[in-house]
């Protein structure tokens, strides 16, 4: 099927100099972003093969790292994820160039709709309305309480998720120690009014004790917090397909494509679900040799979306006289010329 369905790649793009007149020319540009546009902050990606977050997971035993991030194994036994995945947990509050970048095309009036696979939040941090900004795979920014619904910040859950520890909802903690002081209060009633004294035996009462077979011995454990992050077995969230449905399969002009394989799906499908007219560009450090992009900038992020700017036109330091946003110089200062122009 991907066979019958595989774009073709128009003739007419085929340089960084056709993606900068792109830039230029297009007014809805709808980006595609992946680990890698955070990658320079010290933010592992997934599927790097020797330095990936699932290249790590395998070193350490697992036959498919991606089970940690499995809906199912998590309810079995959420400490398998709890023990691993602190590291992908973001304590950052600044954000890398290429975040800067989609930035200024939002800024300019450029921006149709962000596409982000990332979970680490920092599209928000760096200013993407959102209106703009769907978050494909959920992010660490909130967490939900399995048991109650109870959502709260993702940084009430930082320290012990960092220490990988399990974090349960306080409400539920609450609740059950609430329900512990009313049981305690109403069995007391009972034994008052219902259970003689030590010794003495008031006719017609029957004797009961803690072991009897009515009363409940089940022990009630609060909730667990679940990072809002998208679980393999889960379905992605409904703005996602309203989204693209509604609003951006036949707005766009431009699509970028950054700093992602392109392999998870559904949103690995969006290249080929977009009429093929639409120009498409791919930036990443590695090739994508399943779908026909027209021109692939391979290289690292940064540096490529610097001399994007520069070859738009903006000034030196990449500032757009109407934007509050700047990619200053030493954010580019890795060489452009690291950067492989690929021909389709």
């Amino acid at each position: 099927m991907r066979f019958m369905l595989t774009r073709q790649k128009l003739p007419q793009y085929n340089t960084i100099e056709d993606v900068a007149a792109l830039l230029q020319s297009s007014k809805n540009i709808l980006v595609i972003t992946g680990a890698g546009i955070s990658t320079n902050l010290g933010i592992p990606d997934f599927r790097s093969k020797n330095t990936g977050f699932y290249a790590k997971l395998a070193e350490k035993g697992f036959s498919d790292p991606t089970d940690v991030f499995d809906l199912a194994t998590f309810k079995e036994d959420p400490r398998i994820f709890f023990e691993h995945a602190g590291e992908t947990f973001p304590e950052l509050t600044r954000t890398s160039p290429t975040h800067k970048f989609i930035r200024l095309l939002q800024d300019n009036d450029k921006l149709l709709t962000n596409y982000t696979q990332n979970i680490d939040n920092l599209e928000e941090i760096a200013g993407i309305t959102e209106k703009k900004l769907i978050q494909c795979h959920g992010s660490w920014a909130t967490a939900t309480c399995l048991e109650c619904g109870e959502k709260v910040r993702g940084s009430a859950i930082k320290d012990t998720v960092k220490q990988g520890k399990v974090p349960h909802c306080t409400v539920c903690v609450d609740r059950i120690e609430a329900e512990k002081a009313s049981s305690s209060s109403t069995l007391k009633r009972k034994r008052a009014s219902g259970t003689p004294q030590p010794g003495k035996k008031r006719k017609g009462v029957i004797d009961f004790d803690d072991d009897d077979e009515n009363i409940d011995d089940s022990i009630p454990t609060p909730g667990v917090l679940k990072p809002d992050i998208t679980f393999f077995g889960e379905q992605l969230p409904t703005a996602f397909f309203r989204r693209f449905k509604e609003h951006d399969l036949h707005a766009a002009d431009l699509v970028l494509v950054i700093g992602t394989s392109m392999k998870v799906a559904p949103v690995s499908e969006i290249p080929l679900a977009l009429p093929s007219s639409i120009p498409q560009v791919y930036i990443s450090k590695d090739p994508c040799r399943h779908i026909m992009f027209d021109v692939q900038l391979l290289g690292d992020c940064d540096a490529i979306v610097g001399e994007l700017v520069k070859r738009v036109g903006w000034d030196g330091n990449g500032v757009v006289q109407k934007s509050s946003v700047v990619i200053e110089a030493q954010d580019t200062q890795k060489a452009w010329w690291d950067v492989t122009v690929v021909d389709g």
